[in-house]
């Protein structure tokens, strides 16, 4: 007896599904009313546990350290947050807000910034004169601290430029440097992640310690601006919570500085090769670097942040919704001005075999979707997902390998640094 087709040769059945998603989905599409609205609420719940709600990310293995890594992750972004739930903006605040979103959109459109974000970036000046090094050490690292200034101003007219120009600390660039005193080696260029910025944490976040004594390599790393002795307050406060225009110019100038550093070590250092890399926001501004950058040998973005306005507005948005309107804020205009400044605006000039990422499945801090959109705007370069959280990636031993290998592939087997 013949078997048994149906009706319609396009549908598929529950014995017909190829995956369990396609099976559960016909479940789900069969169920009563009622109950498809319960899948849709525990979906909800799901997608927020995972953070993302992509189908083709590799599965998270459920374990006690995999809970673990997810609440400490969990819990960070809370009191991140937390200052921000217990300070609703004020009038004279939200009046900025305003004017300022909406003069910056007239600005950066009549300008043509945002159809050609390239334009909106200026090529720095070169490293003559002026840096100031001396020798310090954090922990059992020494190292060069390297100083200079800066130089970088907003565009005349931009709003927020007399603002930004009164923060005298992010007038002065900072790095930290590690350097072989023996022949050119190539070098690092690292950016610090939010929040950070001091030497002793950025060298060990960085891979700096690991890059120069094992792999033979020179390193130095750059400190974004209102981060560490660049900050105001806190380590990286105001570049998010203070207005559209402090992001804007906190990306702007990083970028400005560390294609500044790229050029000093190119020029006065000898430098046979340049690979810029960076963690969280620093893998963000490694990507935006990437792009504005000529000849790098390598980019490494480690749980890089790919769309500021999304993961601002992912973590914001459920704190003040019903005030929005009211306050006549909107999230289109403050998508378009940060596109200016973000690294999925503009093609990266770095070969595509030289394109590395690491991000965490666990992540709530930059959510897997958002690092996901990196690596497709990237062609879908070499990646490694890892089964940990934002703030797990130093204990991964999978990162760490990951970027050995980068640094092996990029560079070749340079001569270790000789025993301490």
């Amino acid at each position: 007896m013949g078997a048994r087709r149906n009706k319609d040769p396009g549908a598929m059945t529950g014995t017909d599904a190829k995956t369990p998603q396609d099976r559960s989905r016909m479940r789900r599409m069969a169920a009563p009313a009622p109950l498809r609205a319960g899948y849709r609420a525990a979906g909800s719940v799901a997608e927020w546990i995972r953070g993302h709600s992509e189908d083709d990310l590799p599965a998270v293995r459920q374990t006690p350290a995999a809970a673990w890594k997810w609440m400490i992750d969990e819990w960070s972004i809370q009191f991140e947050l937390a200052s921000a739930r217990m300070r609703i903006p004020d009038g004279p605040f939200r009046q900025r807000l305003r004017s300022e979103l909406a003069e910056a959109h007239r600005h950066y459109a009549d300008r043509g910034w945002l159809e050609d974000p390239a334009a909106y970036h200026r090529t720095p000046p070169p490293l003559d004169g002026g840096v100031q090094i001396g020798a310090t050490s954090a922990g059992d690292a020494d190292f060069w601290h390297v100083r200079f200034t800066s130089e970088f101003e907003p565009w005349p007219g931009e709003p927020g430029r007399e603002r930004w120009m009164s923060y005298r600390p992010v007038r002065t660039t900072h790095a930290w440097m590690l350097q072989h005193p023996d022949q050119p080696r190539p070098w690092v260029v690292a950016v610090n992640g939010y929040r950070t910025g001091e030497p002793q944490l950025d060298m060990w976040m960085l891979y700096a310690n690991r890059l120069h004594r094992r792999w033979g390599l020179n390193v130095i790393a750059v400190v974004l601006p209102l981060h560490g002795p660049r900050s105001i307050g806190v380590s990286g406060s105001r570049v998010i919570h203070a207005g559209a225009m402090n992001t804007v110019f906190t990306v702007a100038q990083g970028a400005w500085d560390i294609r500044r550093v790229i050029g000093w070590v190119r020029d006065q250092h000898e430098a046979p090769s340049v690979a810029v890399s960076g963690i969280s926001l620093g893998g963000y501004m490694a990507a935006m670097t990437a792009a504005l950058e000529d000849d790098l040998a390598a980019v490494i973005a480690g749980v890089p942040e790919s769309d500021l306005a999304r993961g601002t507005r992912r973590q914001v948005e459920p704190l003040l919704p019903p005030f929005y309107e009211q306050w006549g804020l909107s999230w289109e205009p403050y998508e378009q001005i940060l596109s200016v400044v973000s690294p999925l605006s503009l093609p990266c000039k770095v070969p595509r075999d030289r394109r590395y990422i690491f991000a965490g499945l666990l992540d709530r801090w930059v959510r897997p979707g958002n690092v996901k959109t990196l690596w497709e705007h990237w062609e879908r370069p070499d990646m490694a997902w890892y089964q940990g959280s934002h703030l797990s990636y130093p204990f991964e031993r999978e990162v760490s390998r990951y970027v050995d290998r980068a640094a092996t592939e990029t560079f070749g087997r340079l001569p270790a640094a000789p025993p301490r």
